[in-house]
């Protein structure tokens, strides 16, 4: 299946592992030129050169600090240089905010975060978008999360700003959708990455069993009986930036394995 993206370029924020890299692996064994971004440069480079030596095709690694805003416009000029030119398909995302619950958070911690998880987000998506519209041609993804559809349990950092974000994109992608931009959020539930297993480690010291027991127990309550595969991800990914899927705009597309009981399917609102 001919995706049509062979020769665009990417710009993937926080993807030097995880779902980020997943997804600029995915772009990559499509054709398209990628640009993985890190506040730790040397990671962002090694995931960079991975991808390189898999597909054979430009993937660069850039230094994104996103917790200042001011970052973004640096990084995406580099991003366009590296690459040779204009930015066609862009993902969102960040690294996961701390467990806090909504009494315990600080006001510093929720500045902090806000810049990260949204502020640099759409600083980046105000600098590039744009430019897609006037070609007529561009993609932008938000990595969401449970808290898109329900709160999660002492994580009112995620259920406050991931919320912002995909409000965001929901309205940006009304925006734009008449000029062939497309915008979706897709939401990991279920896929198992350093995130789940560093939140179920933090579950398992408060219940006083095994980081491993923990990841054991939620698997076997799945509906599917395992955990999704970062590739998983990364594949939704690259089929909503192709040219088949150019009418599929501003919903929220969760990778769950049916864990979500309602049925709320992908192409509902946000």
């Amino acid at each position: 299946m001919d995706f049509g993206i062979s020769g665009k370029r990417a710009l993937l924020l926080a993807a030097s592992g995880g779902l980020g890299k997943a997804s600029a692996l995915a772009l990559s064994r499509e054709g398209v030129s990628v640009a993985i971004s890190s506040s730790n440069l040397e990671r962002a480079q090694a995931a960079a050169a991975e991808i390189t030596a898999e597909t054979g095709n430009l993937a660069v690694g850039l230094l994104g600090d996103l917790a200042n805003p001011a970052n973004m416009a640096t990084l995406v000029t580099e991003a366009q240089a590296a690459l040779g030119g204009d930015i066609d398909i862009l993902l969102l995302n960040h690294g996961g905010p701390p467990m806090q619950s909504a009494l315990e958070v600080s006001q510093e911690v929720m500045v902090a975060q806000v810049n990260m998880m949204v502020l640099s987000q759409v600083a980046v998506a105000q600098a590039l978008v744009p430019g897609m519209v006037e070609r007529g041609w561009g993609r932008v993804f938000m990595v969401g999360a449970s808290a898109v559809s329900q709160p999660i349990p002492n994580n009112v950092l995620s259920n406050m700003f991931r919320n912002a974000l995909a409000q965001y994109s929901k309205t940006l992608a009304n925006e734009v959708v008449k000029s062939g931009v497309t915008v979706n959020v897709v939401s990991p539930m279920t896929v198992l990455t350093d995130r789940t297993r560093d939140m179920a480690a933090k579950n398992a010291a408060k219940k006083g069993v095994s980081p491993e027991e923990e990841l054991a127990a939620r698997e076997s309550n799945l509906p599917s009986g395992r955990f999704g595969r970062p590739e998983e991800y990364g594949a939704l990914v690259a089929f909503l930036a192709s040219d088949l899927a150019g009418y599929s705009t501003g919903s929220n597309w969760r990778v769950d394995g049916g864990n979500v009981k309602a049925l709320s399917v992908s192409y509902t609102h946000l």
